[in-house]
């Protein structure tokens, strides 16, 4: 029985009993962790080959079928991650003090941004360059000249790494929101929120927030990229950051998911397929809906839905079926991060080499995939084994591995 926590003005304290629920959780992130990081592998390794994106390495030779594994998880994968963030940011205040949280999101995010656009990024601005024939020298040559303007324009750039960006300033800035619902009230309020979506009708109370935000954007802000036509959804974000911290927080939250999950998967598979069905003829981009008309309600309010669907799916089906840890679960859990922040520029270099090979595309895309997937792990490998490297790539010290990961 689930205790009505807005009546007593305290939050329940598990909604599977005490120490099982938490190592659901921690279990359940872990494979969601490793999951969506294997799917942005996939988008980035396809993007060469994708017909829709002029991405930072090009093949002469496109596909539709890459374009589309592009395009799939596209709504929902970055506020996948976001979710988990926002997770994470619960149980580490349970842990650190605000100065503490702050200290170690500063290291830990910061460090491999800064690190990440001085040492990975100019390497692969470089090769754009070089491929496209805007520069030819070396790389020593080169480097000058990547602190020259803005990219695309210029050259200046943090590409992927764009997320941490994100991730830090959310994890600052929703600080004294984060605190507040911590307290007995902000309690109380996540505890009203969540009795509206674990009664009759909650799916739509758990979908609703994503649709209203990005119609929103569609219909005040309509010629603003990339937060109107950026294929990431950025502008959802923010909210799902949030939204992880309530479920981390509110066990009523997670009792509403476990009780929709399924009828969200079925409504996200059926708008993933109507999305890649309308993307698959001709070009993409060339046939978004004009500003504010009802098709670009329509599409945009549907993405939307179709991300927040599969969000709720995807959480609710891990607490139900990936329920079982391991040491490796574990180790590949926690270097998910590493793998994110090298895992783009390996791509980019193979793929540099790749795309002037004259092979078929499946031979370049495989060549691509794997090559840069084993070189990644490698590199992870290396990583893991070195106590700076570490520090570098936001990881704990060895000695604190086995701690829980809460970013």
């Amino acid at each position: 029985m689930i205790i009505d926590v807005a009546k007593a003005g305290m939050p329940a304290s598990t909604d599977r009993g005490g120490s099982s629920e938490a190592a659901l959780q921690r279990t359940d992130a872990q494979w969601l962790r490793v999951i969506g990081m294997l799917f942005v592998f996939a988008i980035h390794a396809a993007e060469p080959f994708n017909p829709w994106d002029s991405w930072h390495i090009v093949s002469s030779e496109r596909s539709k079928w890459l374009g589309e594994v592009v395009f799939f998880p596209a709504p929902w994968i970055m506020p996948l991650f976001m979710i988990l963030s926002g997770r994470s940011s619960w149980h580490a205040l349970e842990k650190r003090s605000s100065g503490a949280y702050v200290r170690e999101r500063l290291l830990r995010l910061g460090l491999p941004l800064v690190a990440g656009i001085l040492v990975l990024v100019p390497p692969q601005v470089y090769l754009e360059r070089r491929l496209r024939g805007q520069f030819d020298g070396s790389f020593l040559d080169f480097f000058p000249h990547f602190f020259e303007g803005i990219y695309p324009r210029g050259n200046l750039s943090w590409h992927h790494l764009w997320f941490l960006v994100f991730l830090l300033v959310f994890a600052l800035v929703t600080l004294p929101l984060f605190q507040s619902l911590r307290t007995p009230p902000g309690r109380r309020l996540m505890a009203a929120l969540a009795a509206r979506c674990d009664a009759p009708g909650g799916l739509a109370w758990l979908l609703l927030p994503a649709i209203a935000i990005r119609v929103a954007i569609e219909l005040l802000f309509p010629r603003a990229p990339p937060l109107a036509y950026d294929w990431s959804s950025r502008v959802l974000l923010l909210p799902a950051f949030v939204s992880g911290f309530i479920f981390a927080g509110e066990p009523r939250i997670r009792c509403a998911v476990d009780r929709h999950w399924r009828a969200a998967l079925v409504l996200a598979i059926a708008i993933s397929v109507a999305l890649c069905a309308w993307a698959w003829p001709g070009d993409v981009l060339s046939r978004l809906p004009f500003p504010r008309s009802t098709g670009g309600v329509l599409l945009w309010g549907g993405y939307a839905c179709g991300a927040a669907a599969w969000i709720v799916a995807l959480l609710g089906g891990a607490r139900r079926h990936f329920t079982r840890g391991s040491a490796t679960l574990e180790r590949a859990s926690e270097m998910a991060y590493p793998f994110y922040v090298l895992h783009h520029g390996i791509i980019v270099a193979v793929a540099f080499a790749v795309v002037q090979w004259r092979a078929s595309l499946v031979m370049q895309f495989l060549t691509v995939a794997s090559v840069s997937l084993l070189a990644t792990v490698a590199l992870c490998g290396i990583v893991a084994s070195s106590g700076a490297l570490r520090v570098l790539f936001g990881l704990r010290a060895r000695r604190q591995a086995g701690a829980s990961h809460d970013l």
